[in-house]
């Protein structure tokens, strides 16, 4: 009976070990334009909140299970890319731009809008714009560029 008892309980164990089994997968994230790496790409196993982002050199490092899943590849300005993961331990992506998904947007203090949508005035300056000669605070390569901008200093 204790033998029975023992083997029973051990298959449960190995079942249950084996549904928790993890193992982890690893891969780059490179542009498709130029095969250059991009950092800050989400990952993430579909259908879970388990994921991670890529490094500097574009390179992540995630635990699936062993049973696999399919990893979602999401970026701003990106198309997203799903990848079965199969029994792969190595998973390199390419990515393409997204140019339909670009609009340009302001960025308020508390939010923001689509550039049609502001009903404020809004300047741009361009990096050509900016006053030449030198400087000592980047204020001042804008200083008289934007009117009615006033820019203050406290000192503390």
């Amino acid at each position: 009976m204790k033998k029975k008892i023992l083997l029973l309980s051990t298959s449960l164990f190995l079942l249950v070990a084996s549904a928790w089994a993890q193992r982890t997968v690893t891969g780059q994230v490179t542009s498709s334009d130029d095969g250059s790496a991009i950092p800050g790409v989400n990952v993430v196993l579909k259908g879970t909140s388990s994921g991670t982002i890529t490094d500097f050199d574009g390179n992540y490092r995630l635990e699936v299970p062993e049973a696999g899943g399919t990893l979602v590849f999401t970026f701003i300005g990106l198309l997203s890319q799903e990848t079965v993961i199969g029994s792969r331990s190595i998973i390199d992506t390419s990515m393409e731009s997204d140019l339909a998904e670009l609009d340009e947007i302001v960025v308020t203090g508390y939010g923001t809008q689509e550039k049609k949508e502001v009903t404020s005035a809004v300047t741009s300056v361009k990096a050509k714009d900016f006053n030449k000669g030198m400087v000592n605070d980047p204020v001042q390569l804008i200083q008289g560029k934007v009117g009615g901008l006033t820019v203050g200093k406290t000192r503390g």
